[in-house]
């Protein structure tokens, strides 16, 4: 007998509209290629031939329990605009919900959200987030408002930071 265990990262959608389902998959699917999808609802044969043509891998109707036994719900009526290109100088984003950069952020270029924002690479441009919370690597030439608040000079290129506006008080982790 052979067995493997894999650990997988599993987004869990539950599907209401058919049309918003196809639109999320059309604008996330560089993303998407990279997790389980575990779909629940109304899963059209439209929506099974559109996950085969993007090969997404996906289950139907397959309950997901936490370390606690309870539901999780990973993501619903998520907001987010994921951004899978490095943004050189010149380059603006301007966003009303959150945003989730994946690559690196040029100086000369800015990035604003009234929502969250979430770097994974170095930030070296301009980032106004007016949300509740940011998670932020800064480099040497970042320029960083939470909340109109310059916090750049908390910050240093070493860590992962978290902010968060909790009570009308920036908080830095």
């Amino acid at each position: 007998m052979l067995v493997n265990q894999f650990n997988i990262k599993v987004f869990e959608i539950e599907i209401e509209n058919e049309k918003d389902f196809l639109d999320f998959v059309k604008k996330n699917r560089v993303i998407l290629s990279s997790y389980l999808l575990s779909l629940k609802g109304n899963i059209t044969p439209a929506i099974e031939q559109t996950l085969e043509d993007n090969s997404l891998a996906y289950v139907k109707n397959m309950p997901i329990k936490n370390k606690s036994g309870l539901s999780t719900q990973f993501m619903k009526n998520s907001n987010i605009k994921i951004v899978d290109t490095l943004l050189r100088s010149g380059q603006e984003i301007d966003y009303d919900g959150d945003i989730l950069c994946l690559k690196r952020i040029n100086s000369g270029a800015k990035v604003k959200c009234n929502g969250n924002f979430i770097a994974l690479e170095s930030v070296d441009g301009l980032v106004e987030c007016n949300g509740d919370f940011m998670l932020i690597k800064i480099g040497k030439r970042a320029n960083i408002y939470f909340n109109g608040v310059n916090i750049t000079s908390n910050l240093d290129g070493k860590k992962l930071y978290s902010v968060k506006l909790e009570k009308d008080e920036i908080l830095i982790y």
